[in-house]
């Protein structure tokens, strides 16, 4: 059986909510979103659609990899919020190739649930822009790679 993929980004590096409450993404977290979706691009990573919490950090880092990696179906979904009950989500979790865009510490809660079927131990931790990538085989998930800015190139 082949084993399908999810993905799953952590939004972009974003601006203080004392600079601006709306927390877009500052110019770092605009360049390390760029590098990790030129990565994604050259490695022939294949996203589908990509999916955001709606949240103006989250979108953004979301149409920067739609743009790069040439994906029209964008689209702001419920329960990708910091602090959304993960069980909500993983019942959307049906579409082979997503691009999932959130937040932490849900998606650390996400994936350690996903992997572990518990979400409180850790088997990840995010960085800003970075990427992980979820195979399923049959009813169980594993880590099939994590991407950080670092790794990508960004500086």
């Amino acid at each position: 059986m082949t084993a399908s993929r999810l993905y799953f980004a952590q939004h972009g590096l974003a601006v203080s909510k004392s600079d601006n409450p709306e927390r877009p993404l500052s110019e770092d977290g605009i360049r390390q979103t760029r590098s990790m979706a030129r990565h994604l691009l050259h490695s022939a990573i294949p996203v589908s659609c990509i999916f955001h919490s709606g949240k103006l950090r989250a979108q953004r880092t979301a149409e920067i990899f739609s743009s790069i990696l040439n994906i029209e179906k964008l689209a702001a979904i419920k329960h990708l919020s910091p602090n959304d009950d993960i069980a909500l989500i993983r019942q959307q979790l049906n579409i082979e190739s997503a691009l999932y865009v959130g937040h932490l510490p849900h998606l650390e809660k996400l994936i350690s649930s996903l992997v572990t079927g518990n979400e409180s131990p850790v088997v990840i931790k995010f960085q800003n822009s970075a990427v992980a990538c979820l195979e399923k085989n049959d009813s169980s998930y594993h880590i099939s790679w994590y991407l950080t800015p670092q790794l990508a190139g960004s500086e």
